[in-house]
């Protein structure tokens, strides 16, 4: 995975494809639409980026949205159809994401120190820098990543309970059975 770093010096994952929008080319005075899509040989480096099994679809279509100042707002839909395998039974398990998105951005300059940014309860999450240009694509592999269930099931699949897995009365009560052995044996005059 490529890296390089972000604006506060962290090092930051560079997504497999990019689809940078220059804001200083875009009407402040109207929102502009916009629809990405990955290609093919992006959607393969996606898949191992995200260390899953497939992504046959990711597209992002909304609007950017020029606010006070040099603010953005960047609001949209990501769709996409992923294939991963399942926790239980290995088999593959296919789902499709429908995420909705919203960002604020604010020119990496906006941040420093001494500024105060507020963020109401009502808002959505705090703003992301850019500089010169927004990049749609990596704001689409964010939502996609963050809505990728961690624990796939098949259809039907469940995990063994443990006292299904075991007929020993002691390992199916759990993992301080030992104990009440030694209680009850107390209690008897064991000891």
């Amino acid at each position: 995975m490529a890296k390089k770093r972000s604006v506060s010096g962290a090092p930051a994952l560079i997504a497999p494809f990019a689809r940078p929008v220059v804001v200083a080319g875009l009407r402040r005075d109207t929102e502009t639409p916009f629809r990405i899509a990955a290609e093919p040989g992006e959607l393969s480096a996606l898949a191992g980026f995200l260390a899953i099994d497939r992504v046959d679809r990711l597209s992002f279509a909304g609007f950017l949205t020029p606010m006070a100042g040099d603010e953005w707002r960047v609001r949209g839909r990501m769709v996409a159809k992923i294939r991963q395998t399942c926790v239980v039974t290995l088999e593959p398990v296919d789902s499709r994401l429908d995420v909705e998105v919203e960002r604020r951005f604010l020119p990496a300059g906006s941040f420093s120190p001494t500024r105060e940014i507020s963020v109401g309860t009502d808002d959505f999450d705090a703003p992301d820098p850019y500089v010169d240009a927004i990049d749609l694509a990596a704001i689409a592999v964010e939502a996609l990543a963050l809505s990728i269930d961690p624990y796939p099931r098949a259809s039907g699949a469940e995990l063994e309970s443990s006292s299904a897995r075991s007929s020993d009365p002691e390992e199916s009560i759990g993992p301080l059975a030992g104990l009440a052995v030694l209680r009850d044996g107390n209690a008897k005059g064991g000891g």
